[in-house]
């Protein structure tokens, strides 16, 4: 009886999608129109059909993420989702192994796989040439609110470094705005180790003491 399950299951080509979280905060992920819910920050989706499913984060009811996934058929998908990398696939292992479904290997496989290197999907570290568009757009800006809205929404969809951010920081005469667009994009910066080259651009002690703080939360 198990074996002829186990030879149904591979005829209808499912595929698993595992998501984690490892970020607090209270997250519910969908996929297509089935959701996990999780207090450890580990979604699992079993018995995926679709090839091409949309994956999205939600963060207390609201949207922070939507991407549409590739998803091979008769594969485990591992991946990883953060604010700052957005979504990252670890690995991907085949969901049968020599004829027998494969136990949920979730924690060797993140331990073995999740320094290798690959870049997140879901955001990508702005180019020189995009920085350089931007600042031109910024600059044509003539209100501070408006360039600070302009910031806030490029951060959201694509990674700065600390250098890019400063670029942008400079451009405001008061530590007030630097801070709020500073705090605004920490999630997002690329190199959060360098962040610390932001208290450069403001005046006062008090300001750089938040973001001392700030990253002291890490």
């Amino acid at each position: 009886m198990l074996q002829t399950l186990l030879i149904f299951g591979q005829s209808r080509s499912s595929s698993e999608v595992f998501v984690e979280i490892p970020e607090r905060g209270n997250y519910v992920v969908y996929l297509d129109d089935d959701f996990a819910g999780s207090a450890k920050g580990r979604f699992r989706f079993y018995e995926v059909y679709r090839s091409i499913p949309t994956l999205i984060v939600m963060q207390d009811s609201q949207e922070v993420f939507r991407k549409r996934i590739n998803v091979p058929a008769n594969t485990r998908m591992l991946f990883s989702y953060s604010k700052r990398s957005g979504l990252r696939n670890v690995v991907n292992l085949p969901v049968f192994d020599r004829g027998q479904y494969a136990l949920d290997n979730w924690d060797r496989s993140f331990n073995n796989n999740n320094n290798n290197g690959d870049e997140p999907i879901g955001h990508e570290v702005m180019t020189t040439e995009e920085h350089t568009k931007l600042m031109e757009m910024f600059k044509r800006e003539p209100f501070e609110q408006n360039q600070l809205k302009l910031i806030k929404a490029a951060v959201k969809t694509n990674l700065m470094t600390t250098k890019q951010l400063i670029t942008f920081l400079n451009q405001f005469y008061f530590d007030s705005k630097k801070l709020e667009l500073a705090k605004y994009a920490y999630p997002y910066i690329a190199d959060p180790k360098n962040f610390v080259a932001v208290t450069e651009t403001l005046d006062f002690q008090s300001s750089k003491d938040q973001i001392f703080a700030l990253m002291n939360k890490e």
